[in-house]
């Protein structure tokens, strides 16, 4: 669907929705020289414009350049484009995606959209995003995607709700007559299973005056992935019908194009586990722990109460995340003679996501109380207090792990390990030395975490370095948006200049709920992870059940807090846009957009425990007392029912130069002024300190743009150079004097730069050799990052707050980025290699952490081949030299640290101890075979 959201940023005329997905031959088409920078592009643009006269940074990936090599997801296409950063290691869907370094705001998965938006045929997929609810979650590329255009920083702001980053557009293709067929499959992992099985179709319809058209395309797809659990990680598809009617009258012509997409699929986040190693510069594999160790979760299925609603649900851990997206969008354009166009775009959207995944919390001994009292809530009801033994059975009833606990003058058990007599423990209440390990079968055992010194203390403690087992969690919950978005335009145009106005309205209703569905520990192996069974046999005899049939206790506890969450949120957004070429070598654009929001939203948090959740008497959910694991739950609290009323006015704007020396060679200057809204409205105003906090702006961006645009037929390309100054605001908040109310902190904006220059060119070297490179170099550093102290506990009000400014690297930021595509065409056959290399980044911005990702660098070739009538065959092996490189690292030893000690002294002073490790995929061989009837 068409967005014209401000005139020079995204307002379209007839030629853009003529030039995208499914609209059809335009009625007045330019004529233009072929070459990427002559295209007409229709993202963050005026109008359909020649990409060299439009002011902007772009890249366009046109679907000759998707053919070449097998894209894992809709993200992975966009790592060759300059600027642009993509951690895809999570398969299909929930990466994180940024450009020119911002990486600040996009640290997990879960909101790995926080500056940039993806646009399906020019409208947002999410208009109004929240954590563990982005953009790519609800967008898949199929056989109809025919090309990806992209505007870095610039007029990207002016154009897209929500993105004042950059703006990543999938066009589909338009309805081409006949048939195609796609089949592909993909093998994955070291041993080169057979992964990866899907089919893409498509079929179209043109009547003989090719004004009237009818599309159906989709795809179904069945994958186990890198590491094969024995169930398909991905399953599901897309399919998208696409009508289309071209019209001419008295008073002009024009188009209505009718879309209908149905997205139904099932993903699984590939790095919710890491492979164990020794050390992480050069890591040392533990054995039986190999790269593609499968640590997915077996078994776990639960019934779960839902709280705040009647009845119960079912969580099956091993599930997945499941995005359904229903959407129906309606486009129209209409021209009247040569000046004056009309556009309209009208799209209403059901997308839900429902998200049942195990997540590995963290490794932990059995003699810790990590793995028992503190996990299963023996320190709440002080059964602790009684002596006794935790029993662990693994799913065939077998006891495969016993730990002693001895307290108030017991000494239960033997360890297992040195044939002692577990220590005597005189204290009435339980002590550090009152775990004592008396049996253990589990596979692993021996794995020792290979602490040492960390400042002065001995890390772990001698007892707990063996023994590990996984601390297991589950996410549960569901989210969902219902979302209305349309727009109208009008565009005229004068001899050397138009104008264009219009006004974008989009409104959502959106849910958040989340569930406490309890904690499990499993064995920690190769292909066994699976809640162990855990009871509680005190010295007497008396039998205490800690967790349920799927290995799950302490009810009250979880991965979430359990919340339910709802908002309304409305934006109103006039735009307006100037474009004036007074002679052939001046090109001036200017565009503004005003945007008001209006959030209403509602949240309920239960996180008080039950009446009598300390009395070993309590029977919890189901009455019995010995049913340890349902004892402990969460009731609703009452001064956490939030209902919040909030709205916001922001201005962004636009202003570009550009100078033509010829038609080959162009520079451009563009300034831009944007902030942006805030991004998590439903889940913003969760407390009652949270209500002082306004629903924006959180982040702004002033940037400066100088590009140089050159091209002709065989060689072309843009070199940028930008400046951004961007800054990244929560709105922290502290506790008053009354020890009750809140006050928010004057200073807030967490102020940044980056710097850099992005450049890319396609090159056609002779008629069969072409080469296609892409070098980004960045600069980017953290200007003013606050922290305040004293804002709470013993250090309330405002008088005695301590402001701390911390500066350095940008996290995450690499300075180098080199992305090179060859490709060489011999008779029916075409050689297509490609080399991408990634600078190291720090992992962060905290000037006292020295840790930082190693470099990344992959070659991928393939080989297509097209002597069959209307076939291509392509052969791709990607990471063909099967590189190894990590992504991310923990060390094994990074809970519980005592005070004075942190995360980056662990791993400094102890580079060859256990570490956990995210590692991209070893080389894949994928086949792909498209045929057009």
């Amino acid at each position: 669907m068409v967005l014209a959201l401000a005139a020079g940023a995204g307002a379209l005329s007839a030629t853009t929705a003529q030039a995208q997905s499914t609209a059809q031959a335009a009625d007045k088409p330019v004529t233009v020289e072929t070459t990427a920078v002559d295209e007409v592009i229709v993202t963050g643009v005026m109008v359909g414009t020649a990409a060299k006269k439009a002011n902007v940074s772009f890249s366009v990936l046109n679907e000759d350049d998707m053919s070449k090599f097998t894209p894992i997801s809709a993200d992975d296409m966009l790592r060759d484009m300059p600027g642009v950063v993509v951690e895809s290691n999570d398969g299909v869907a929930r990466n994180e995606v940024f450009t020119r370094g911002m990486t600040i705001g996009t640290g997990a998965n879960t909101s790995g959209y926080f500056w940039t938006t993806i646009l399906e045929d020019g409208l947002p997929v999410v208009p109004f995003k929240f954590s563990g609810f982005q953009d790519g979650y609800f967008y898949r590329a199929d056989i109809s995607t025919s090309r990806v255009e992209s505007v870095r920083g610039g007029s990207s702001a002016t154009g897209v709700t929500t993105s004042v980053g950059a703006t990543f557009n999938y066009i589909t293709g338009k309805v081409k007559p006949g048939a195609m067929i796609q089949t592909r499959v993909g093998f994955e992992g070291e041993d080169l299973h057979l992964s990866w099985k899907q089919v893409d179709g498509a079929y179209g319809w043109v009547n003989e005056a090719g004004d009237l058209g009818v599309g159906v395309s989709g795809f179904y797809r069945r994958s186990s992935g890198q590491v094969d659990p024995g169930f398909d990680l991905n399953h599901g598809g897309q399919f998208r019908v696409n009508l289309y009617k071209d019209y001419n009258t008295d008073n002009g012509g024009g188009s209505f194009n009718l879309v209908y997409k149905h997205l139904d699929d099932t993903n699984a986040e590939l790095t919710t586990f890491q492979q164990p190693t020794y050390g992480y510069q050069n890591p040392e594999e533990i054995p039986g722990f190999g790269r593609d160790v499968n640590l997915f979760m077996n078994g776990g299925k639960q019934t779960v109460p839902n709280y705040f609603k009647p009845g119960s649900h079912t969580l099956d851990p091993s599930d997945g995340y499941r995005y359904k997206q229903d959407a129906l969008s309606l486009r129209w354009n209409h021209d009247i003679g040569e000046r004056l166009t009309f556009t309209g775009a009208a799209r209403i959207q059901k997308s839900t996501y429902r998200g049942q995944s195990y997540k590995p919390q963290q490794l932990a001994s059995l003699a810790s109380a990590a793995a028992t009292r503190e996990r299963f809530g023996l320190n709440i009801n002080n059964l602790d207090r009684t002596p006794g033994y935790y029993v662990f059975t693994n799913a065939a009833g077998q006891e495969v792990a016993r730990v002693a606990n001895n307290v108030a003058g017991s000494q239960l058990g033997t360890n297992y390990r040195t044939g002692a007599a577990c220590p005597r423990v005189t204290a009435a209440t339980w002590q550090a030395s009152s775990l004592c390990i008396v049996g253990n079968t589990l596979p692993n055992r021996d794995i020792d975490m290979r602490g040492g010194v960390v400042n002065g203390v001995t890390l772990p403690a001698e007892s707990a370095t063996q023994d590990l087992v996984l601390l297991t969690r589950a996410e549960d919950n569901y989210r969902e948006s219902v979302d209305y978005m349309g727009n109208f335009t009008a565009t005229y145009r004068g001899e050397t200049w138009s104008v264009n106005g219009g006004l974008y309205l989009s409104r959502s209703e959106q849910v958040n709920d989340n569930w406490a569905n309890g904690l499990g520990v499993s064995a920690w192996a190769d292909g066994q992870v699976q809640n162990l069974n855990v009871k509680y046999v005190t010295n007497g005899g008396t039998s205490y059940q800690l967790t349920d049939a799927g290995g799950w206790g302490a009810y009250g506890s979880g991965l979430f807090t359990t919340v339910s969450q709802r908002a309304r949120i409305m934006e109103l957004s006039p735009y307006a846009g100037f474009a004036w070429s007074p002679t052939k070598h001046w090109d001036f654009n200017a565009s503004i957009k005003y945007q008001y929001f209006h959030a209403r939203t509602y949240s309920e948090t239960w996180d008080t425990r039950n009446s009598g959740a300390a009395l070993l008497t309590n029977g919890g959910l189901d009455g019995d007392p010995l049913t340890v694991y349902d004892n402990v739950y969460m009731t609703r609290t009452p001064a956490k029912m939030i209902g919040a009323d909030k709205d916001l006015s922001l201005v962004d704007y636009s202003v570009a130069l550009g100078y033509n020396f010829n038609d080959k060679h162009k520079i451009y200057y563009r300034y831009t002024d944007a902030k942006q809204p805030s991004s998590g409205v439903i889940n913003r105003y969760s407390t009652a300190a949270t209500l002082v906090r306004p629903l924006g702006p959180t982040a702004y961006i002033k940037g400066h743009e100088f590009a140089y645009t050159f091209g002709d037929r065989r060689f072309n390309g843009q070199v940028t150079y930008f400046y951004q100054n961007f800054a990244v605001n929560d709105y922290p908040t502290g506790i008053d004097t009354d020890n009750v109310s809140t006050y928010l902190l004057p200073d807030n904006f967490n102020k940044y730069f980056t710097r850099g220059i992005e450049t890319w060119a396609k090159w056609r070297i002779t008629k069969d050799l072409e080469w296609n490179p892409s070098v980004t170099f960045l600069n980017g550093k953290t200007t003013e990052a606050y922290v305040w102290l004293n804002t709470g506990a013993n250090g309330n009000g405002a008088a005695d707050d301590v402001l701390r400014i911390d500066a350095g690297l940008l996290a995450r930021s690499p300075k180098w980025t080199l992305s090179n595509t060859v490709s060489y065409r011999y008779k029916d056959f075409r050689f297509n290699v490609r080399h991408r290399w990634m600078d190291e980044r720090k992992l962060n911005t905290n000037s006292l952490d020295h840790r930082f990702l190693p470099a990344q660098d992959n070659l991928d070739v393939s080989v297509q081949y097209s002597g069959l009538k209307k076939t291509m065959v392509t052969l791709d092996v990607r990471n063909v030299l099967d590189k190894a490189y990590i992504s991310a690292y923990d060390p094994m030893i990074s809970s519980n640290l005592p005070s004075g000690v942190q995360v980056y002294d662990v791993v400094e002073q102890l580079p060859e101890s256990g570490y956990l490790v995210k590692r991209n995929a070893p080389r894949s061989v994928w086949l792909t075979v498209r045929k057009e009837f």
